[in-house]
């Protein structure tokens, strides 16, 4: 499955997000961020599927509830991406 990590600053902020995704349309989850994509050892993120992406960006945008950084997930690896 494809999809994009939107890494949190904190869970509150990762609750903000996946809250106003979901007002959006945008299924989102909240997980723990996988070891070794952020220096911070303990980090939050959230999960938008990949054709959701750019809704989701548009939505988080008019919000002005940015993700500290955003990973892609394809073939079984991910790889940090601008949004």
């Amino acid at each position: 499955m494809e999809y994009y990590l939107l890494i949190a600053r904190s869970v509150t902020h990762a609750q903000q997000m996946a809250r106003t995704l979901e007002q959006c349309g945008v299924r989102a989850g909240i997980l723990r961020t996988p070891a070794g994509l952020t220096q911070s050892g303990c980090a939050y993120a959230v999960r938008i599927r990949k054709p959701q992406e750019e809704r989701g960006r548009n939505c988080l945008q008019q919000a002005q509830l940015l993700p500290k950084s955003v990973f892609a997930r394809e073939d079984g690896c991910y790889r940090e991406v601008v949004w």
